[in-house]
């Protein structure tokens, strides 16, 4: 027994001598613990400032090497357009011209001031159309480059609908107006009598004054409700003098119709055609200024 307590006892002296030591906190003094966080505080700060400053470099260099690289790709474009406008390659060799009937193909070309061999890229196709759209015939002008060297007129012309009559000359008018020509050649188209135009103002390329243009819109109407009821090749002439009696002379028929102020404009055309139906033949006057909800049309016979 005596042994077993001494081995016990040594046993526990040896776990009690093999417990190892506390280790003690080295606690620095506040002052120094705030001149520490300080420094390192300054420390990151200069970090900071340094690859904000590595960063602004960089971009500066991207920026330079950005501006040399779009001058260098400017420098070559302009050279390309200088090679562009001295090359003989888009001198022009061909002048195409479309939409025309009434002006020649060189009347035009003579217009566009465009001249063959010279460089497609040094006409101005701004002043080339204004020049063109001289001429009163011409509606509208476009021209395009068709490369290497042709260039393309393409034009829109004015018709000839109407002609007005000055003792023995005629000049020619569209639906809009437009004074086209004046000419000593009378034209299957229907002769305007009665406009208010100055004849100062009777000129190619000019146009009729407001109150004629209003009355053309009538005029037009007049025309195509005429056409709807087969009768548009029928008038010959219309005066426009009076608002409110249009009058028509058929000079085939041997007829003047009064058509009035051109109100229920379709029913006056559809009696008219059959007065025309039923009258055939006869020299007279059409009355269809009248008010239709209460009178008839009539036809009454011209007597020699």
């Amino acid at each position: 027994m005596k042994n077993d307590e001494i081995a016990i006892k040594v046993k526990r002296n040896k776990m009690k001598n093999d417990k190892k030591p506390k280790t003690k906190t080295n606690h620095k003094p506040r002052e120094e613990r705030a001149v520490s966080y300080a420094a390192h505080k300054k420390h990151k700060k200069r970090d900071k400032n340094k690859r904000k400053n590595s960063i602004e470099n960089g971009a500066l260099e991207k920026s330079k090497n950005s501006i040399m690289k779009n001058g260098m790709i400017l420098a070559l474009v302009i050279i390309a357009i200088l090679l562009v406008f001295s090359s003989n390659v888009f001198s022009i060799k061909e002048i195409q011209v479309e939409g025309n009937t009434k002006i020649s193909d060189e009347e035009i070309i003579s217009f566009s001031n465009i001249q063959k061999y010279s460089n497609m890229f040094h006409i101005n196709k701004y002043a080339s159309v204004q020049n063109i759209k001289k001429n009163a015939y011409i509606e509208s002008v476009k021209i395009k480059r068709k490369l290497p060297n042709t260039i393309k007129i393409m034009v829109e012309e004015r018709e000839v609908n109407y002609m007005l009559q000055f003792a023995d000359s005629y000049v020619y008018i569209n639906n809009q107006g437009y004074i086209l020509e004046i000419s000593n050649k009378k034209l299957e188209v229907p002769i305007l009598a009665g406009i208010t135009t100055d004849l100062s103002n009777i000129q190619a390329g000019n146009r009729m004054n407001l109150e004629d243009l209003n009355k053309m819109d009538m005029v037009i109407k007049i025309f195509e409700s005429a056409k709807t009821n087969d009768m548009g090749n029928l008038i010959s002439k219309i005066d426009i003098s009076n608002d409110e009696n249009y009058t028509l002379v058929l000079e085939t028929e041997g007829k003047t119709v009064y058509l009035g102020d051109c109100s229920q404009l379709n029913t006056r055309m559809i009696l008219l055609k059959g007065i025309l139906e039923v009258e055939k033949g006869k020299v007279g006057e059409v009355f269809l200024n009248i008010d239709l909800n209460t009178r008839k049309a009539y036809f009454r016979e011209n007597v020699q």
